[in-house]
C-alpha cells in the first residue's frame, strides 16, 4: 500500500508542477500580449499627434 501511496503522490505532485508551469506560460502570454496592445496604441496616438 505505500508504494502505491506513493506513486500516487509522485502522480499528483508532477500534475501540480506542470499545471503551474502551465498557468506561469498563460500568464507570460497575457502580460506580453498586453504590452503589445499598448505600444500600438502608443504608435497610434504618436502618429494622431504628428497630424495634428
Amino acid at each position: 500500500i505505500n508504494v502505491l501511496q506513493t506513486g500516487a503522490s509522485n502522480l499528483t505532485l508532477a500534475d501540480t508542477n506542470e499545471e503551474a508551469a502551465n498557468s506561469q506560460a498563460l500568464a507570460t502570454r497575457q502580460s506580453i500580449a498586453v504590452s503589445a496592445l499598448a505600444l500600438a496604441n502608443q504608435s497610434q496616438q504618436s502618429v494622431l499627434q504628428l497630424l495634428r
